[in-house]
């Protein structure tokens, strides 16, 4: 495979999924993002141990072996930084300045989380479920060392689908994602499936964590005005794969491809416009649909005429949330997932007829995953700038 992953920061790495390589549902993990805030602990699943307490009848201390014991779950998700997209926006925002990469869809395979909070039993008064990683370090506007910690309310950490990983795409964590022990929340935003897994607390108040309420945060309309809430849930989003923006194309049929997802709902329709949205057409979804993963489109196009257009793409959940056409103001730096054209070039003399996906294929570069897998290595060039903050 030509390409690996994109590094925005090295230190701590920030680094992207390769979007437009992309073939198949599943991203090789070698290939999938890294969001870091501080640099990766060094864990041994040998030593490694997770302590649960807080409002429980039991605390627990898990060893890797007590871990292993409970019946485990594999489920596909969509996980997507929540500043991913953060370059397109103008004013240009404070934090990672992530291009369109800062996501990926994988096999995930782990305990629920569920089965371990009801062997620790948890007290009716507990409303949050807050964890925290071993990965420890310092911002500019909160020097004083600390560890990545976030919550999610206990009804989400109950969801069947909320684990406690140990393996991706068939094989155990590597470092960069979260070994030995991560959690996964499907369907909300990167920020809360806290890696490097050490401590879950039960607590009965709204947990007030640097990373909970200083950043990931966005503003909602309220009574007076806006109120701060921590980014959850992620939002309903399209990308075009390819063509690139700036590509050069043909007269006759040309393969619009790309790729949708609606957290935790499964996507719907995906529209194309090709006259800055005074019009849309629907694209054809191909693939596997579901909750929580994204899907894959295309749309073929016929254009007669040589000339300049822009390609613009929209996503609609299940329940019916269409992508918006601008970005909130409210979001700030987060939930950037707004619908960008591209500008392409068709260039009269050069004649294209694209035809469908062979959908069989596709699904055979899913189930071909792990054999891709192995034989990628990993090496990417650095960026010398700093990944503190969002």
């Amino acid at each position: 495979m030509a390409e690996q992953r994109k590094v925005i920061t090295n230190a701590p790495e920030n680094s992207e999924t390769p979007l437009y390589d992309l073939r198949s549902w599943v991203t090789p993990t070698p290939w999938f993002f890294v969001r870091n805030h501080f640099d990766v602990p060094e864990m041994d699943a040998r030593v490694w141990r997770l302590r649960i307490h807080g409002l429980v009848e039991r605390s627990l201390e898990l060893t890797w072996e007590e871990l292993a014991r409970f019946p485990e779950r594999t489920v596909f998700t969509t996980v997507e930084c929540a500043g991913n997209g953060r370059s397109f926006l103008q004013p240009l925002v404070h934090g990672v300045q992530w291009g369109a990469g800062a996501v990926g869809h994988a096999e995930w395979t782990g305990v629920p989380l569920k089965n371990v909070l009801q062997e620790a039993r948890i007290k009716s008064e507990a409303r949050e479920v807050v964890f925290e990683g071993a990965d420890r370090g310092s911002e500019a506007d909160h020097p004083q060392p600390m560890h990545f910690a976030r919550s999610i309310p206990v009804q989400k950490a109950l969801h069947p689908d909320t684990l406690l990983a140990v393996r991706m795409n068939g094989e155990p964590l590597n470092p960069s994602h979260g070994y030995p022990v991560r959690l996964l929340v499907p369907g909300w935003y990167g920020v809360a499936s806290v890696k490097w897994l050490t401590r879950i607390e039960l607590i009965d108040h709204a947990f007030d964590g640097y990373f909970q309420s200083v950043k990931y945060t966005v503003q909602r309309p309220g009574k007076g005005g806006s109120v701060t809430v921590p980014v959850q849930a992620m939002t309903v989003k399209s990308e075009i794969v390819r063509p690139r923006a700036g590509e050069v194309l043909g007269v006759g049929t040309n393969r619009l491809f790309g790729l949708a997802w609606a957290g935790e709902e499964a996507v719907a329709r995906v529209e194309v416009s090709l006259d800055r949205g005074r019009t849309w057409a629907d694209a054809e979804l191909i693939g596997p649909r579901a909750a929580h993963s994204w899907t894959m489109w295309e749309y073929l196009w016929e254009v007669a005429e040589p000339g300049s257009y822009a390609i613009q793409v929209r996503a609609i959940s299940e329940s019916g949330r269409v992508q918006p056409a601008t970005h909130d103001p409210l979001a700030g730096g987060y939930e950037i997932h707004h619908s960008r054209p591209i500008e392409v070039h068709v260039q009269a003399g050069r004649h294209i007829h694209a035809q469908p996906a062979d959908v069989e294929t596709l699904l055979y570069d899913m189930n071909a995953y792990a054999e891709e897998n192995a034989r990628i290595p990993l090496d990417v060039d650095l960026a010398f700038t700093a990944g503190e903050g969002i």
